[in-house]
């Protein structure tokens, strides 16, 4: 990068490259133009930070981390809510008390992830931005579309690979001063100033931005980066691909009925060793990067890489002085393992072609791993041709699959807002479910699944389902009681083994393996509502819609965002009735009522959609409708009745 004492180079001082496009002269030399081959767009987020202590709404907020109120259990139990609440944040805290004592210093999460600004059907283009997300705001506010910043706009259309650290430096070097030195900011809350320190505390991004921004690649044979060189997974040689099967058993309790099952998991295989579920330890990683040793030919950038380790880059997050207090400096995203979870789940019980993980080559790896014969494929005899797959139990058959996705399409309703329209992807006649997103297997795995399979799978395969449904739902809640984490942490490889007996062993990528962590990163980081992407998602959606010069989509973007947050700023002093971002209008058809209705069945908000048309209701409907008022309005009818 051309900065600092770099600035006025026009030649990259390491490897030669010129700064501005070049284009060959009249005399055959190659001259530099004025126009940048790329151009880093940061937006310092101090700054903004500071902004948020000049109302007093805002500044108040700012402190909620330590004097907002929190929720209890029926037993008195304080429950988990905030990021404030997790175990990283308070043990951080009490080793850095001299900043933590001060409720006005701001930490920060960094959120990373790349897309292409001019939709999916287009041009292949790979646009990154780094958001930096002030965590010291309450549960309602953190995660809103005014608190989240915009920070850096990575140029595409290439993918920044290894090179994101060197575009993050300038947000690092703002973390390190801010750290040592502090930024004097006026709180009008308190109407005092104040030195306020902000820090980093955790990172979310998907797999690929997690390798990028940790410098650990996910591939091969130890993709996990909280247990990196402690489980090591194995190549399938039919499927093609790195499985964690069979890896669960050593985190099992001593003397577990699964640790002397020869049959379902390694065939032949008994299991005496014992170990806890890896950790992410900073002081180690700190470690392991200073013991690697560079490389001077091209290619990998340490010696070793993929036989000995598999750190890609020394990553820029860990220079920051404090990287090793660290309990949780990145989060596995919740969001990312729930679709990839969920989507293997449903194309391999609806038996998708082509989909679903229960295929040929499965088959195979089955028959040379496990003791399970009922799943081997079997050989053509007088009565059939060709190679046979018998039938999986943890598989709907043709009935149960369009019984199910009959249900899907015309039975399963939902709140309006709570989730897409999963029936217009429903396809009868091919027998295929499309167009369903991260947010659809969410509500799929948690809510439609055990009830979908309920009665066409075996009792003990729908149990395992529901489990792992539960566990889910409870990891997913808004208030979460840190006793009910502690077992659900405990219970996690039991549940991995019980699936490891029932799908083959393709079924567990790393992805799926990632769900052994879970449990803990909610102890540590508290609620996954504020370290998943789907804010993140979400932001990306407005950044395409505000992007109207495709020709210079970074500067756009960039421009956009500034423009959009002087709005956000002078709008909040509108007076009530104009809609701006903090008075947005209604998505409902709110009418005032003409009467006060007596009856709460008519006490509705709602107002005409369109012209009224004649109805002649059925003798069930009408049932149906007096079932109800009976049955919830008994104290409103008695007056009527009598």
């Amino acid at each position: 990068m051309f900065w600092k004492q770099f600035e006025d180079d026009k030649y990259c001082s390491k490897c030669g490259a010129s700064r501005y496009h070049e284009r060959k002269g009249r005399d055959g030399q190659m001259t530099q133009t004025n126009v940048a081959v790329k151009i880093l767009r940061y937006l310092p987020f101090i700054k903004r930070i500071q902004r948020l202590y000049m109302t007093e709404e805002t500044a108040t907020q700012m402190k909620w981390h330590k004097t907002g109120k929190r929720c209890h259990d029926e037993h008195g139990h304080e429950m988990m809510g905030h990021p404030s609440d997790g175990k990283a944040w308070k043990n951080f805290d009490a080793k850095h008390e001299a900043f933590a004592s001060e409720a006005r210093n701001v930490r920060i999460a960094i959120a990373t992830d790349g897309f292409n600004p001019y939709g999916m059907s287009t041009t292949s283009y790979s646009c990154w931005h780094v958001f930096v997300i002030p965590l010291n705001l309450p549960p309602g506010v953190l995660m809103q579309r005014n608190t989240i910043f915009l920070s850096l706009v990575i140029p595409g259309p290439e993918y920044p690979g290894k090179n994101l650290s060197v575009y993050m430096q300038p947000l690092i070097d703002d973390l390190n001063h801010s750290w040592h030195h502090g930024t004097l900011t006026y709180d009008r809350a308190s109407k005092t100033n104040f030195l306020m320190r902000v820090w980093y505390q955790y990172s979310m991004h998907d797999m690929p931005g997690y390798a990028l921004f940790c410098g650990w690649c996910t591939s091969g044979k130890w993709p996990c980066p909280v247990c990196r060189l402690q489980l090591e997974f194995f190549w399938l040689s039919a499927g093609g691909k790195y499985v964690a099967f069979d890896k669960n058993r050593p985190f099992l309790k001593r003397g577990h009925r699964f640790r002397r099952d020869k049959k379902n998991f390694m065939k032949g295989v008994v299991v005496n060793e014992e170990k806890a579920i890896p950790m992410f330890d900073g002081v180690a990683v700190k470690a392991e990067l200073l013991a690697l040793k560079r490389t001077e030919i091209p290619g990998p950038q340490f010696e070793g890489y993929g036989k000995t380790h598999n750190w890609t880059h020394e990553a820029a997050i860990t220079k920051l002085e404090y990287y090793k207090d660290l309990e949780l400096p990145h989060n596995i995203d919740v969001m990312h393992t729930e679709k990839n979870v969920g989507e293997s789940l449903f194309h391999t019980i609806c038996n998708i072609p082509g989909k679903s993980k229960d295929n040929v080559k499965a088959r195979v790896d089955v028959e040379k791993l496990c003791d399970r014969k009922k799943q081997h494929m079997q050989p053509p005899d007088r009565n059939r041709r060709n190679w046979f797959k018998p039938h999986a139990i943890f598989c709907l058959d043709s009935d149960q699959k369009k019984e199910s996705f009959r249900w899907l399409k015309y039975v399963v309703m939902f709140p309006d807002g709570y989730c897409s329209n999963m029936s217009k992807g429903v396809n009868l006649a091919t027998g295929k479910v499309t167009g369903l997103k991260s947010h659809d297997y969410h509500i799929w795995i948690e809510r439609l699944m055990p009830v979908m399979v309920r009665g066409y799978l075996p009792d003990h395969v729908w149990r395992v389902l529901a489990e792992l449904s539960h566990f889910f739902r409870t990891l997913c809640a808004k208030q979460v009681s840190p006793e009910l984490i502690e077992r659900l942490q405990e219970l996690v490889p039991e549940l991995l083994c019980k699936l490891e007996t029932i799908f083959p062993p393709g079924f567990f990528t790393p992805m799926a393996h990632l769900i052994v962590h879970l449990a803990n990163e909610v102890l540590l980081g508290g609620p996954v509502q504020f370290r998943w992407q789907f804010c993140i998602e979400r932001e990306f959606k407005y950044i395409r819609m505000k992007c109207g010069n495709k020709s210079k989509i970074e500067a756009c973007i960039a421009e956009a965002t500034l423009i959009g947050e002087i709005e956000d700023v002078t709008t909040k002093y509108y007076a009530d009735d104009v809609p701006t971002l903090h008075n947005p209008i209604t998505r409902y058809n709110v009418d005032e009522l003409e009467e006060d209705p007596k009856i709460a069945l008519f006490q509705s908000p709602g107002g005409k959609s369109g012209a009224g048309k004649e109805y002649i209701l059925k003798p069930e409907e009408k049932e149906g409708i007096m079932f109800y008022v009976l049955m919830n309005m008994k104290h409103e009818l008695i007056g009527f009745m009598r």
